[in-house]
């Protein structure tokens, strides 16, 4: 499953790419968690409750930041598991200035969804998955606003 889109915030690049790159904040824009480990500076797990339809429960998801362009953009991949599931990610955001003030952010996210959930039907999975993207967006916009 492929997703992108584009943001501007009011926050300028540097404070946005070190905001991104900084395992121990980034880690905050996910949605329900009850658990975060910063291993070092590239490396952070966390456990997320997830519900979806009528499979409740948490994963165990582990983060690591793979590549960073100063300035420009970092590229993070993540592994989840748990509720007899998998989901593997990939996501990059770029910055740039925005015209005016602020920072444009350009986000990309790549997934794989294995398991109990993805036997729930391609429909309902993508819907998830946006819903879940979407909480992370929104969550960084205001971070960075």
């Amino acid at each position: 499953m492929h997703y992108d889109g584009s943001f501007v915030v009011a926050a300028n690049r540097t404070k946005a790419y070190e905001f991104a790159t900084d395992p121990s904040r980034v880690a905050t824009i996910f949605p329900d968690i009850s658990e975060v480990i910063v291993q070092d500076d590239e490396h952070f797990s966390l456990k997320a409750k997830v519900g979806v339809a009528a499979i409740k429960g948490s994963m165990d998801v582990k983060c690591a930041v793979v590549e960073k362009v100063p300035l420009t953009s970092v590229r993070l991949k993540l592994l989840a598991s748990g509720l007899s599931s998998g989901v593997q990610m990939e996501s990059t955001f770029s910055f740039e200035d925005a015209s005016g003030d602020g920072t444009l952010v350009r986000w990309t996210a790549d997934a794989v969804v294995a398991g109990l959930i993805a036997g729930l039907g391609s429909r309902l999975t993508d819907s998830i998955a946006k819903k879940y993207l979407h909480d992370i967006i929104e969550s960084l916009k205001r971070e960075l606003s």
